[in-house]
């Protein structure tokens, strides 16, 4: 009998990593960090997850051949694009700016459709593209109306997604990313959601039968660690319920062991850092405290308890700082990553550790080789955890 053939998968890094304020910067930097991550690796082919800021993503969807000529130059390709932060991801305070605008407005799907456009022009004929995105929004100043408008909205980029097939022969699918205080935060209001707005939604209108192939979730491993998920529950829920997984999202969140004599607060306050948000939640025995930034978790937070914090760290970091106190759930990661391989649940994976530039001083890369480094480090880790019978496209 003939061997079993191998399943192939995508993996790559996410852009946003990088300041790509311009398309000038965006080139620089794709132009660097793509063929050295791909040299240290040693990979034929470098995809990327890329992305672009408003307007870049309206310029790109103009001149899609520009971007292809680009990618093939240096030995690039794309599979996926994080549509999720909309305008500067790497100003002084992003904070939850990163959350506008959100899925109830037009310019969240326009923006989303450029994105796709331009993806589904780079992608190989009869390619399969994904798109991560947020979670409807922020979930204060969100009510009823919003919902609807936001079905509303992902019923249009359904629709869109089908004519973009159609006409490319390249197949797009939207992935909602599940974070901590949003609309959607945990599973069961992914479940609620789906099975409750979406569906009866979509059969009203008639697209009840293509809304899974153009539209699902983004599993990000570190938006669902901090919130105490159980990866196999989690992932187990969402296929069970036919929901599909079009995309994941590699990394680790952190992680704080209890500490009543307060002895880690420097370590914890190291982490506290101005640009990005960093909800935290803190389990007990019986429930779990929620706080929307690590400040004030430190101000109000009980220490008796194990924190997690949505903080994208590194692959491969076990721990942080101080072993004793600060851990990472590297493990939850993994376990995720393997319950998505073991029922071929998602094809498509991203390193998403944006986080480099904020981290302590002394968990810095220092430069741009050392951030290659770090970056090739985090894919080789996931590409050595990857069993045997699942290929990396471009890794051989």
């Amino acid at each position: 009998m003939d061997p079993k053939p191998a399943r192939t998968i995508d993996l790559t890094y996410c852009t946003n990593v990088h300041d790509l304020a311009t398309p000038e910067a965006w080139r620089r930097s794709l132009s660097y960090f793509g063929p050295e991550v791909r040299r240290r690796l040693g990979w034929s082919r470098m995809p990327l997850g890329l992305w672009w800021q408003s307007p870049l993503a309206e310029a790109a969807a103009r001149e899609p051949a520009a971007i292809a000529r680009f990618l093939e130059e240096h030995n690039l390709r794309a599979f996926t694009c994080n549509a999720f932060p909309y305008g500067n991801f790497h100003e002084p305070v992003v904070k939850t700016k990163v959350y506008h605008p959100d899925w109830s407005t037009p310019e969240r799907l326009l923006y989303t459709q450029r994105c796709a456009t331009t993806l589904a022009a780079l992608l190989p004929e009869g390619g399969f593209g994904s798109v991560s995105t947020l979670p409807l929004g922020w979930r204060l100043d969100w009510d009823a109306g919003k919902t609807a408008r936001a079905v509303e909205q992902l019923l249009a980029w359904v629709a869109f997604a089908k004519e973009l097939e159609g006409r490319t022969g390249r197949r797009v699918a939207l992935a909602l990313e599940a974070e901590p205080g949003c609309i959607l935060e945990r599973t069961p209001q992914v479940l609620a959601f789906w099975n409750d707005d979406l569906v009866p939604a979509a059969r009203r209108a008639g697209s009840e039968a293509t809304l899974p192939r153009h539209l699902g979730m983004c599993y990000d491993t570190c938006h669902q660690a901090t919130q105490f998920e159980s990866p196999e529950e989690a992932l187990g829920a969402l296929r069970q319920a036919g929901i599909p997984v079009h995309k994941m999202q590699l990394s680790s969140a952190l992680e704080f062991v209890p500490d009543a004599g307060r002895t880690s607060l420097a370590a914890r306050k190291a982490f506290a850092e101005p640009r990005f948000l960093h909800q935290t939640r803190a389990r007990g025995a019986s429930d779990i405290a929620f706080y929307d930034d690590l400040p004030e978790a430190l101000e109000k937070a009980d220490w008796t308890r194990t924190w997690r914090t949505h903080f994208h760290l590194p692959l491969q970091a076990e721990t942080l700082l101080d072993p004793q106190a600060v851990r990472t759930t590297r493990q939850d990661m993994l376990r995720a990553y393997r319950y998505a391989l073991e029922h071929d649940l998602c094809r498509h994976f991203e390193v998403e550790t944006y986080t480099w530039t904020v981290l302590p001083e002394q968990e810095r890369p220092a430069g741009d080789e050392a951030l290659a480094a770090a970056m090739a480090r985090e894919i080789a880790f996931v590409a050595d955890h990857t069993p045997p019978g699942i290929r990396i496209a471009g890794r051989d």
